[in-house]
């Protein structure tokens, strides 16, 4: 199979679209394509008659994007692709990864991308950014440009550390010893023979594995940002740590940290809450929590990344909670004094997961269900909300899973 750096890049249609794409003109012409909203047939030939059709094409890409990465980043005249903005890491995601990283250090990002990543690694240390799409490269430059501006801007001082995007094979800028690689390979969907997901199996990684990991650990320090459901081989696991995080409820990616403070065999998980506000729980070994059929005063659901770890377990032996019927449904107990990784439910009400019996119980209870929680059951919250009928009330969330031999349902509020 050939490396990432022997297939041919991604081009655009017209070369000298890419540096004119960071151009003042540009720029206003896509800030006027964002304001004016979805491209009409008329606007979109009047723009077309005005910069030609390559840069008109660029332009209204790069205008329908804007959206997700201010969505991601925040406010600002960001450059991105629709597909660029997708594999890119959001802000909050990125700015704690920057601080694992030690201050100071020279820092080699490889396959930035659109500088997702490189744009709070550039506060942290001198930065070399490399991708070998021109097009891709150009606006990470003018991104990292972006975020300076804000940077100096702001009322927080920081380093001011250089900055350089290069567009390039990867493979031609080894970083040295005392140097700090990241690294954003591509995960490949499609599907292999054994009709399993490329994106999940380490060998299709680009750049295959077998490229980046003697250059990874032959540096201070390494970030390898991964699927969450990537499987890697023992070895990465005996060389340092494997961190899963999550944002906005939903697990986003898992690292594979390599350095002095990431000792071999930690699994940590994580939930980024802002942009300065982050909360994690690591063991190098896994443990085993209490089963039960009852249910206490709080019911708790496992943030996503707890789950993509495999430490729902381990966190609740650690934490006091014990397993509904299993550790693939919620748990509970007496307080609701946890942490951010579990989210607590008082619960009002518990029983089999009866349609008649919850409905009478929401009546009862004067609410209606306005959330559904579901572990390991066939079950559609849409559905379940519907039959449940009641639309006016205090909102209850309804939790089911299977516990045992029966299903279980559970009326709760949120604290």
């Amino acid at each position: 199979m050939p490396s990432s750096h022997d297939l041919p890049a991604s081009a655009d249609p017209n070369p000298q679209v890419i540096p004119w794409l960071s151009s003042p003109e540009a720029l206003e012409a896509i800030d006027r394509a964002e304001a004016a909203g979805q491209a009409t047939v008329a606007r979109t030939a009047a723009l077309r008659r005005k910069i030609g059709p390559d840069r008109a094409a660029a332009v209204l890409s790069a205008a329908a994007a804007r959206g997700k990465a201010i969505d991601k980043w925040g406010t600002g005249p960001w450059l991105v692709t629709d597909r660029g903005i997708q594999q890119a890491t959001d802000r909050a995601i990125a700015s704690y990864k920057s601080r694992r990283v030690p201050a100071g250090l020279e820092i080699f990002d490889w396959c930035c991308g659109v500088g997702g990543e490189a744009m709070q690694l550039s506060d942290r240390g001198p930065l070399t950014a490399i991708d070998r799409d021109p097009k891709i490269a150009e606006m990470a430059r003018h991104n990292l440009g972006v975020h300076r501006e804000q940077q100096a801007a702001s009322e927080v001082a920081g380093w001011e550390f250089r900055s350089t995007v290069i567009c390039d094979d990867v493979f031609a800028h080894h970083p040295p010893a005392a140097a700090w690689l990241n690294l954003d390979p591509d995960r490949r969907s499609e599907s292999n023979t054994a009709g399993t997901s490329r994106a999940t199996h380490c060998d299709y990684l680009q750049p295959p594995l077998s490229d980046w990991l003697p250059v990874a650990k032959q540096v201070a320090g390494a970030s390898i940002k991964l699927a969450p459901a990537t499987q890697l081989p023992e070895e990465c696991h005996e060389l340092g740590e494997r961190e899963w995080i999550s944002h906005r409820g939903s697990c986003r990616q898992q690292v594979l940290w390599l350095g002095e403070a990431s000792p071999p065999g930690t699994i940590r998980a994580t939930v980024v809450t802002g942009d300065d506000s982050a909360t994690s729980f690591a063991v190098d070994q896994l443990q085993q929590c209490e089963e039960t059929d009852t249910c206490e005063a709080f019911a708790f659901d496992l943030d996503p990344a707890v789950r993509a770890a495999g430490l729902s377990e381990s966190y609740a032996a650690a934490k006091g909670l014990r397993a509904l019927g299993g550790p693939a449904g919620f748990f509970t107990a007496q307080q609701n004094a946890i942490d951010a990784l579990a989210q607590p439910f008082e619960v009002l009400w518990h029983g089999v997961a009866d349609m008649k019996k919850l409905r009478q119980a929401v009546a009862a209870l004067d609410g209606c269900v306005s959330e559904v929680k579901i572990r390991g059951l066939d079950w559609k919250p849409p559905t379940i909300i519907k039959k449940l009928g009641r639309r006016e009330g205090r909102k209850l969330t309804l939790l089911a899973s299977r516990i045992g031999s029966y299903c279980g349902a559970i009326l709760a509020v949120r604290p």
